[in-house]
């Protein structure tokens, strides 16, 4: 676990701080300490009430320490679980939660970084609904759905019909997973309870964020101005990719992969982060997604293992 050096760590009347040099030295995101902490400023003002408690009148009210300054614990740890990228904050935040034997109050029910990521979801919807066709977007937290409570529970609908009246709507379940859903027991249970939502809500959309890819998520949301899974698109990704879709083992050659990289293409295409190393960055996605392929100069896999990917 990291250690806060007690050079940057003091108690002034009762109160435990942590210098900024230090959050600075371990958040690299805040190296502009400034101009972060602003941006995130403008995030934690939505966060609940009982979270704001946590902090000073003066960091709600804008007033930032300078780099040489120090930070309240409880300012420290609200703006690490605000800011863009907190899932790389999350041993910084176990330092401070331990050196200082506080933590931020969080919902019945919901995990301890939930409710920043619905924060960012809640503003991602306000940004959709100034889309030119009118859509409404109707989020409930803490659902329950039969015998499970879900994170995030969305309605999108839209006019099919407008002089008649008539609309469409789309649902989806969306689960955020923090680190401890890489373990052996969260996924054995998430994949029940996956099980059983996909059999039993067979209309309604599940997708899983992973905390360490919420801002990837997001923006890939934003783009593509609909709601679908990280996986989904990166199964996009490799059918954009192979030589052809029709055989049942699918191929991918160093040429073909470039394919991916085409917006005219590809519309997830911005995805993709190394142009350069095309084939290489297939393969990634075929770990990420699972899919076990043949690892010689091209990529070789099963055309089944994309049957149930779909933007």
């Amino acid at each position: 676990m990291l250690k806060i050096p007690d050079s940057d760590w003091q108690t002034v009347d009762g109160v435990p701080q942590l210098s900024v040099a230090f959050l600075r030295k371990m958040t690299p995101q805040a190296a502009r300490f400034t101009q972060w902490a602003q941006r995130t400023h403008a995030k934690l003002l939505k966060a609940p009430e009982n979270v704001l408690s946590c902090c000073t009148s003066g960091l709600i009210e804008g007033e930032i320490p300078d780099k040489n300054g120090w930070l309240t614990a409880g300012d420290a740890l609200t703006l690490l679980t605000y800011s863009i990228h907190s899932s790389q904050n999350g041993l910084l935040i176990d330092a401070i939660e331990q050196k200082s034997g506080l933590k931020l109050p969080v919902k019945p029910g919901e995990s301890r970084l939930e409710g920043q990521f619905g924060v960012k979801l809640h503003d991602l919807i306000v940004e959709l609904r100034q889309q030119p066709q009118f859509r409404s977007y109707e989020l409930e937290r803490q659902k329950q759905v039969g015998p499970y409570r879900v994170d995030f529970f969305l309605t999108e609908q839209w006019y099919t019909d407008m002089a008649k009246g008539e609309t469409a709507k789309r649902q989806f379940i969306i689960e955020f997973d923090e680190e401890a859903h890489r373990t052996t027991r969260y996924q054995f249970n998430d994949k029940r309870r996956d099980r059983w939502l996909r059999k039993n809500q067979p209309d309604v959309k599940l997708i899983r964020v992973r905390h360490a890819e919420q801002e990837v998520w997001l923006e890939a949301v934003r783009q593509l101005k609909r709601f679908v899974s990280l996986e989904d698109c990166y199964a996009h990704c490799l059918r954009m990719a192979c030589i052809s879709l029709s055989e049942s083992t699918l191929k991918i050659s160093s040429e073909s992969a470039r394919k991916a990289y085409d917006a005219a293409h590809n519309e997830c295409s911005f995805l993709l982060k190394s142009p350069r190393q095309p084939l290489s960055e297939m393969g990634k996605l075929l770990d990420r997604l699972t899919i076990p392929f043949d690892k010689r100069r091209d990529r070789y896999f099963q055309r089944a293992k994309l049957r149930s990917y779909g933007i």
